[in-house]
């Protein structure tokens, strides 16, 4: 298999991640020409030995990468023998080898496995050999470095224990020394986790937000004890007042950091925090509307579109993903780092509520409409859920002091101030919010379909 990357410098060690330093001092001219030869890299290798490349890109070959269809996660799926490039590979034989007793190990004795969570359909499975994963890792070592990680911290990570998970298989250092890491599940029961916590005493917190937020307000009541001097967020939508009360809490900044399981990490904070830096030496990021045309920086796309420069086995050329980003207006760090900023993350295309106007047309409803009401509340957690029946809030972590017909009454009042038909609307007071299989909780879920809003 060819090596994934451009130039002597890849052709080298493309897995060497003090080459990937190196970049972080390249000019922005050098990057973008990085990008374009690693592209160009990308596709004659596709084209070369991926069936479904050569038939969906004929007569294309030749053109710029924003004139190329878009792959969407059901097509992988479904085309995934013709999709990868090696012909002893076939999805078949994935899924028996993920089913069997060793689905820990290598596909064939080659291939690491990774799967999303589903939580958006059916789980994807993605394939990577050694290189392609060395190189994955170093988008990970990349945001641990720039948050403080070193050989000798010990990390506590609360997201999935599901080995299939990039989470449990991301690594925190290159030295030959690991960091000492202790892997818990969110799904677990909140007073197991504490307890493992406060006898980790970690110095490094990463997991899901939802879970920060909730471990933080655990610290607040006396019954979590660590101070970590970094922490990470990521996979759920941070938002401000999330932010900081998690950095109030333990008196240090939050990283927010952007990962898929398709290409890594995405983007992440540097200690500046003036935005979340796109790894465009590993992907190139498209922020796009619906009809997949790019969205200028400052406006929210409807989607993004990921082209992962290192993927071989598996090439992913403008691939879907349903995220919500927008794009920072500013042209450059005080850092001095040469790639583009994300300024924020602000959910999925899959969380949007379809509502009512008070005209009787369907209107689309960001979730953002609820931030200014649910999130200035002084709780631990909460989640918007869009039934047949209304809306639900869960609370957690929620005092005497909040009083539920006036959280009802604000959410009615922003919803008439952006012409929305007013819904059933009912506060619950939880002690977990709604989790998927890997331990997400989304702020928002809507189990309405359109048709139906």
């Amino acid at each position: 298999m060819e090596t994934p990357g451009v130039g002597q410098e890849n052709q080298q060690s493309p897995g060497d991640f003090a080459h990937c330093l190196q970049r972080e001092s390249w000019t922005r001219q050098q990057i973008v020409v990085y990008q374009e030869r690693a592209l160009q890299a990308c596709r004659a290798y596709a084209y070369a030995h991926s069936p479904f490349y050569q038939r969906t890109h004929r007569g294309l070959m030749d053109r710029p990468l924003w004139e190329l269809p878009v792959l969407s996660k059901a097509q992988l799926m479904e085309e995934f023998d013709e999709v990868v490039t090696d012909r002893q590979v076939s999805l078949a034989g994935v899924r028996q080898h993920l089913a069997g007793e060793y689905a820990s190990q290598p596909f064939l004795d080659r291939y690491k496995v990774t799967a999303t969570s589903g939580s958006t359909g059916e789980p994807v499975i993605f394939l990577a050999e050694s290189v392609e994963a060395a190189i994955m890792g170093n988008t990970f070592l990349r945001s641990a470095l720039w948050g403080g990680i070193t050989p000798t911290s010990r990390a506590a990570v609360v997201t999935t224990a599901d080995p299939a998970h990039l989470t449990s298989q991301a690594p925190l250092s290159n030295a030959k020394q690991s960091v000492a890491r202790l892997q818990l599940s969110s799904n677990d029961p909140l007073e197991t986790i504490v307890q493992r916590l406060n006898e980790w005493q970690p110095d490094a917190l990463l997991s899901y937000t939802s879970m920060a937020a909730i471990l933080a307000n655990e610290q607040r009541q006396g019954r979590l004890h660590i101070s970590p001097r970094s922490v990470f967020c990521g996979s759920e939508t941070l938002t401000p007042e999330t932010r900081q009360r998690i950095e109030g809490t333990w008196q240090t900044k939050l990283f927010d950091v952007y990962g898929t399981t398709e290409g890594g990490l995405l983007a992440t904070e540097c200690v500046s925090h003036q935005g979340m830096h796109i790894f465009e030496d590993f992907s190139i990021v498209e922020v796009v509307d619906q009809e997949n045309r790019p969205v200028p920086p400052g406006e929210p796309g409807e989607k993004v579109l990921l082209t992962v420069l290192f993927r071989r086995t598996q090439p992913l050329i403008r691939f879907e993903l349903n995220d919500v980003v927008r794009l920072s207006p500013r042209s450059d760090c005080s850092c001095g780092r040469p790639f583009a900023l994300i300024e924020s993350i602000e959910g999925r295309t899959t969380e949007i509520f379809y509502m009512l106007s008070s005209t009787g047309k369907e209107e689309k409803v960001h979730p953002y409409l609820f931030l200014t009401v649910v999130d200035t509340l002084p709780i631990s957690g909460w989640q918007v859920i869009q039934e047949a029946d209304g809306l639900h809030i869960l609370l957690t972590g929620a005092s005497d002091d909040i009083y539920d017909d006036k959280v009802i009454c604000d959410l009615q009042a922003a919803l008439i101030h952006r012409g929305i038909r007013i819904p059933t609307i009912q506060i619950h007071r939880v002690t977990a919010l709604t989790r998927n299989a890997s331990g997400k909780a989304p702020l928002f879920i809507s189990r309405v379909s359109r048709s139906a809003s």
